[in-house]
């Protein structure tokens, strides 16, 4: 009876330490970031390319806001990627 009730504790100590890992508010909040800094560097991007379609001769303006961009995107990156490998899920 006492090993049926300590297989019991183990299996739901199992269970809630899955629940933990599967969904972790952090690393979805740090996934989302990440993804938001990606959809930037987009929508610059297809800016750029707007300007220069429509022959816009400054359309290395954009050149900086790319690069400031880039760097949100490798930040947010490597915060998610170590909240993942530190935390385990």
């Amino acid at each position: 009876m006492l090993l049926a009730l300590s297989e019991t504790r183990g299996r739901h100590e199992a269970l809630e330490r899955f629940r933990e890992i599967s969904f972790c508010e952090t690393k979805q909040g740090l996934l989302n970031d990440f993804l938001e800094a990606v959809r930037e560097i987009t929508l610059l991007q297809r800016q750029q390319a707007q300007a220069v379609i429509e022959d816009d001769p400054n359309f290395s303006r954009f050149d900086v806001l790319l690069h400031f961009a880039q760097e949100a995107k490798d930040t947010a990156k490597y915060a998610w990627i170590a909240h993942v490998e530190t935390h385990g899920c």
